[in-house]
C-alpha cells in the first residue's frame, strides 16, 4: 500500500509540473498556432497540384496525338508506295516461300528481296510492322510472283 500511494504521488507532481509548463508555455506566446500556416501551405499545393494535373493530362492528349499522326503518316506513305504505278514488267518473277519454323520477318523480307518477288526489304519489313502482322506469319509454302503487292504478300503469309 506504502508504494502504491508513493507512486500515485509521483505521477501527481509529475502532472501538475506538466500542467504548469504548458500554461506558462501558453501565456508567454511560445506556443503559436501553425494552422492556419498548414492550411494556406495546403490550399497552395492543392492548386499547384491541380495544375500539374492538367499539363500532364495535355501532355497525353499531345502524346497520343502524336502516334495517331505518325501511324497515319507511316500508313500513308506504304499506300502511296503501293499505289505509284511502276513500270509494267515484262516478265514477272515466279517464287515459292518457304518460311520454316524460327523465320521471323527479316528473315522473310531478305528472302523475298533476294528472289525478286520484292524491290525493297526495308519497306516489307515497315508494312507488316505498321500493320501489326510480323507475329502473324505462318510456317508453310507460299507461290508468290513479283507482280503481287505488298499488302497481297503480307495477306498470303500472315493469319488474319
Amino acid at each position: 500500500m506504502k508504494r502504491a500511494s508513493i507512486r500515485s504521488l509521483g505521477i501527481g507532481l509529475f502532472l501538475a509540473g506538466a500542467v504548469f509548463q504548458i500554461q506558462h508555455l501558453s501565456t508567454s506566446g511560445e506556443i503559436k498556432s501553425s494552422h492556419a500556416i498548414n492550411e494556406g501551405a495546403y490550399d497552395k499545393s492543392q492548386a499547384e497540384l491541380k495544375i500539374v494535373k492538367q499539363q500532364l493530362a495535355q501532355l497525353q492528349l499531345n502524346l497520343e496525338n502524336a502516334k495517331k499522326e505518325n501511324s497515319t503518316e507511316v500508313n500513308a506513305k506504304i499506300e502511296e508506295k503501293e499505289d505509284k504505278e511502276s513500270p509494267p514488267k515484262k516478265s514477272t518473277s515466279n517464287s515459292i516461300l518457304i518460311v520454316q519454323p524460327g523465320m521471323n520477318s527479316r528473315d522473310i523480307s531478305s528472302a523475298l528481296e533476294s528472289t525478286g518477288i520484292i524491290q525493297n526489304k526495308q519497306d516489307f519489313e515497315d508494312y507488316l510492322d505498321a500493320q501489326n502482322l510480323t507475329g502473324r506469319i505462318q510456317i508453310g509454302e507460299y507461290e508468290l510472283d513479283s507482280s503481287l503487292t505488298m499488302k497481297q504478300i503480307a495477306e498470303k503469309i500472315t493469319k488474319k
